[in-house]
């Protein structure tokens, strides 16, 4: 076995010769990032959400970010919505990636309208040119909740349900529902989409934020001509949501998890597998960094697979999440010992 052979992952059948991806979002949005990507050495790249009826001009500016004192990346916000680029240009997107690497995995993500019957289409238009997972993005924060689309679509169990079904009798691929922290209970979510026949769910999409005020300018961020919007939340500061996301429905469904949320090293891609996920999104740190660094990621994660004597990543998924308890075991555990102190200093006193 080759030294990174040990990253290889199944994911729902699909094989990936790493657990990292690159999110969907502005670093796969065209067939030169996309290639960029997979050439750099990243397991699977997740296209760029794409719609049909859905298709939106972006704005700029469209980031914020908020650092500490020392200047290093705190969060980030985007109000970047879908890929401005119609099916047309995606088919020739994809025929470009496949030309230049035939066997390519690549992941596509969707996004219809509030017709389920669009989500289908997209479905099978994915299908069709080869896609062996399929992402649904129910997730987007700040894109089309106002017509009944996006998050708007996650925050009702039911209509993840209805969608989710909709798309898997519609295709032979594994479905993935991205799903949306902005919810009551992210697991009931995902439990509704299992229940739908998805195989996976991605978790988690962006937090809905505001990113801040200027006080002297008076100004929002990110200003657009004096005004702004609602946008996304990612960056390291979003990691525990993520990570309380992934080992929630880890421990309360059968679902297979993409982990996504604030993976700026691959020790907190590791921190991802062990509550539970099979692979890892990266958006933030590829728009800040670009692609190369997955050769340091991949190099050192298979260095502590080995110092620790694991042959796989499936030794370690799943390994910490069973270690999360309702707080009611913790009062046990702390009454019980208790119990054995007063016993052991009664032992002493005699």
């Amino acid at each position: 076995m080759q030294e990174n052979d040990s990253l290889e992952i199944d994911f729902d059948g699909v094989k990936f010769k790493n657990p990292f991806w690159v999110g969907s979002g502005p670093t796969s949005g065209t067939a030169d990032k996309i290639i960029q990507a997979l050439k750099a050495g990243w397991g699977g790249v997740v296209i760029k959400t794409v719609g049909d009826s859905i298709v939106r001009k972006g704005v700029r500016p469209m980031y914020a970010a908020m650092r500490d004192q020392n200047k290093d990346l705190v969060v980030f916000e985007n109000i970047e919505l879908i890929t401005e680029d119609n099916l047309e240009t995606w088919d020739r997107y994809i025929r470009t990636v496949y030309h230049e690497i035939p066997d390519a995995p690549i992941i596509f993500s969707i996004m219809g309208s509030a017709d389920i019957s669009e989500w289908a289409k997209l479905a099978r238009w994915s299908e069709d040119r080869g896609a062996n997972l399929i992402e649904l993005n129910f997730g987007c924060p700040h894109g089309e909740p106002e017509k009944r689309s996006g998050a708007y679509i996650s925050q009702h169990p039911d209509l993840v349900y209805e969608y989710t079904k909709e798309v898997v009798q519609s295709v032979g691929v594994p479905v993935i529902a991205k799903l949306s922290p902005n919810v009551t209970e992210i697991t009931e979510i995902a439990k509704n989409a299992e229940r739908a026949g998805a195989k996976a769910v991605s978790a988690i999409n962006t937090v809905s934020c505001l990113m801040g005020v200027d006080i002297e300018r008076e100004m929002l961020f990110p200003p657009v001509f004096g005004y702004t919007t609602y946008g996304g939340l990612s960056g390291p500061g979003v990691k525990p949501i993520g990570l309380k996301a992934v080992s929630s429905i880890y421990n309360n469904t059968k679902l297979t998890i993409s982990g996504i949320g604030g993976i700026s090293n691959w020790t907190n891609a590791v921190e991802y597998i062990m509550c539970g996920a099979t692979s890892v999104q990266v958006v933030t740190d590829t728009i800040m960094h670009g692609f190369n660094q997955i050769k340091e990621w991949t190099s050192s994660m298979a260095d502590y697979l080995k110092r620790h004597n694991y042959d796989s990543l499936d030794d370690i998924r799943g390994k910490l999440a069973g270690k999360i308890k309702e707080y009611s075991y913790l009062e046990n555990l702390i009454s019980e010992r208790d119990s054995i102190d007063d016993e052991l200093r009664k032992i002493r006193e005699v």
